[in-house]
């Protein structure tokens, strides 16, 4: 009995050693991978804690075709999420993601779990065990890839179809390409270029497969219009008699085949072809004036199609548009205040539906696209750039967010409400108490200080008359300067993606180092050695002063100068202060936390067992656990040891 006990448990280690040995390694362009078995991760990480705002860019949405109600979302700086239910919770699954910047997601048909995700600037990912575990397949990929279409064959589902551009290239020759797989992802070939010449090399945005006849594939360019090819990719040739506007955005076919539609981003409305793009006609009725950004054929109802939209009408109006008769007249059809990136219907269920929006997360719809309700439990993708409690109320919570104003918790930061009236979606830098005025909350947005008088409930945000508010001490911000360049939202490549996160003392241009404190009080940078550039100053419950620095931690007593307290040439962006115990003490750079127990005299690296990059700030909360915002992924809780 005792041998073969043994006999199992070796085979048992023998079976995980291979199985371990035969994962998919962290594929570069260019690697060999011709040999590799790939095979299911056994690792299931689970996400630590993370608090919220629950809010998020969602680019891309694709329903698993294997398994009823799992659904993945890609969101634009928070990696993947999964949610088992049809859309209602969702769950971050992004372990092995090495860009969190989701341009395009696509399952395989045939197989359940497996899914490809292209990303900004790192090419293709992808998962076989339904995204608990990530990995790049780029071989053959263009160095840095912004992978902006993806597609599998429905009948052949190793055949991969990706359609490419560089990164950082700002104006012709683009040097757009679609790639086709032959073996899963494993090694990738070009199969288009040059599109518009070598000079212009035009990329593209949507690729379809026809289901019945996968042979022909119609790729949407930027600004040439419909390629298609009737060799399952192997040669393409321009497919746009009858189109009259080549600003191709999103392109999808009938289930039945033959039959396939083109939205258009200036504003021309939808294309339609009947014999698989040979010809071409406009159907503009109801969505002409539209920026369209995707397109989708109910599998259910082939008549009925959803459109998201950036514009409708040639007005702000935006949303999804919805046509029941395949696409001759169009009508809108909900979420008329919101841009649309992305719908995708329920394969299971023709009358569910999704839809990503720009900043508010996902919609959820079970009348077939008529009505939309918000379903974002769990979806976190929120850049918080400061954090304030309330100090007689400590469960009350408030986060300042970029581009989304300040959120509000009433139980400790486990649900969010929006306290946005009369700031709507400004980008806030920091928050503060009011040292005059108690009850008045104060928010740094890129045009000055804005108040609330919290204690009354009808109360919005206005202008702070006063140049330089008196802060209350106990909530000093750390100071929020400069930029850092971040992906541009898609949709919006043209303007600027800078977010202001951090800097020094020399380039406080938009936000003036003499409004975060008050004349009489502290100058932060006076006496700190030669032009040291700092990142923030804490003052604690004794009086204190810390100062986060590119060369570790200073610290000033009452009347004296800076000395140097701790982490000497680390760059400190990061600091906050126990609320009942002055001896702990937590620091942060880009990409660490530290913690101190003894005022800063020792200091431990703080594990959570996670990545920390594109850490913004650090708080503890009113119960002394620490809180850490990382850009685009909201709070995170760790539990100190």
């Amino acid at each position: 009995m005792l041998k073969k006990l043994l006999a199992g448990l070796t085979a048992l280690i023998i079976w995980l050693g291979s199985v371990i040995y035969l994962q998919p390694s962290l594929a570069q362009s260019g690697g060999d991978q011709s040999s590799r078995l790939f095979l299911p991760l056994v690792s299931r990480m689970e996400e630590p804690v993370w608090l919220g705002p629950e809010s998020a860019d969602v680019v891309t949405i694709a329903y698993d075709r294997r398994v009823e109600d799992r659904v993945y979302l890609g969101t634009w700086g928070a990696g993947v999420f999964v949610s088992e239910d049809g859309g209602i919770t969702w769950k971050r699954r992004s372990s092995g993601l090495g860009n969190l910047f989701i341009q395009r997601l696509a399952v395989d048909p045939q197989q359940a779990g497996v899914v490809y995700a292209g990303t900004y600037g790192s090419g293709i990912y992808k998962t076989m065990d339904g995204g608990w575990n990530w990995y790049p397949i780029n071989q053959g990929l263009m160095s840095g890839a912004i992978v902006y279409g993806l597609a599998v064959d429905p009948q052949q589902s190793n055949r991969v179809y990706a359609s490419a551009r560089v990164i950082n290239r700002n104006g012709e020759p683009w040097g757009g390409v679609v790639y086709r797989s032959l073996d899963g992802g494993l090694t990738w070939q070009a199969v288009l270029q040059n599109i518009g010449g070598s000079n212009v090399q035009d990329w593209v945005y949507s690729l379809a497969v026809d289901p019945q006849n996968p042979q022909r594939v119609l790729a949407a360019s930027h600004e040439h219009g419909v390629y298609r090819s009737q060799d399952y990719g192997s040669s393409w040739t321009e497919a746009n008699e009858g189109i009259t506007d080549l600003s191709g955005r999103a392109v999808a076919f009938d289930p039945a085949g033959s039959i396939a539609y083109v939205g258009v981003w200036h504003r021309s409305g939808e294309f339609k072809t009947l014999n698989g793009g040979n010809s071409w006609f406009l159907q503009p009725n109801g969505i002409s004036g539209s920026k369209i950004y995707d397109l989708v054929v109910n599998p259910r109802n082939p008549n009925q199609l959803l459109a998201a939209t950036f514009m409708m009408d040639n007005s702000e109006i935006k949303g999804i548009a919805r046509s029941d008769n395949g696409g001759a007249e169009w009508v809108k059809s909900g979420l008329q205040e919101y841009a649309i990136y992305s719908v995708a219907v329920n394969p299971f269920n023709g009358n569910e539906a999704l839809a990503g929006t720009v900043d508010y997360g996902v919609f959820r719809s079970t009348d077939g696209g008529r009505n939309w309700m918000p379903r974002n439990e769990g979806l976190i993708n929120a850049t918080v750039t400061d954090v304030l409690f309330d100090p007689s109320s400590p469960q009350v919570w408030y986060a300042a967010l970029a581009g989304q104003g300040v959120f509000r918790s009433t139980d400790n930061g486990n649900h969010w409400q929006d306290y946005n009236a009369g700031i709507e979606a400004a980008t806030v830098y920091d928050l503060a108490w009011d040292a005059d005025h108690p009850q008045r909350l104060l928010a740094l947005t890129g045009s000055g200080w804005m108040m609330n008088e919290t204690a009354r409930e009808d109360s919005q945000w206005q202008p702070l008359m006063e140049r330089r508010p008196v802060i209350s001490p106990v909530s000093y911000p750390a100071a929020v300067t400069g930029i850092q360049s971040l992906p541009p939202l898609p949709g919006f490549e043209g303007e600027s993606s800078g977010v202001k996160i951090l800097g020094t003392a020399e380039n406080y241009a938009s936000i003036e180092v003499d409004t975060l404190w008050a004349e009489s009080e502290i100058q932060p940078s006076a006496g700190l050695a030669g032009e040291l550039p700092f990142y923030g100053v804490v003052q604690t419950p004794a009086g204190e002063l810390l100062a986060g620095t590119a060369d570790g931690i200073y610290r000033r007593q009452a009347g004296g100068e800076w000395t140097l307290l701790g982490l000497r040439g680390e760059e400190i962006t990061a600091l906050a202060v126990h609320p009942s115990n002055n001896d702990w003490l937590a620091a942060a750079n880009r990409s660490q936390v530290w913690l101190s127990r003894d005022g800063g005299s020792n200091w431990q690296v703080q594990e959570c067992g996670w990545p920390l990059e594109g850490i913004l700030g650090v708080w503890f909360d009113p119960g002394g656990r620490l809180l850490v915002s990382l850009a685009g992924r909201g709070l995170l809780r760790l539990d100190l040891p």
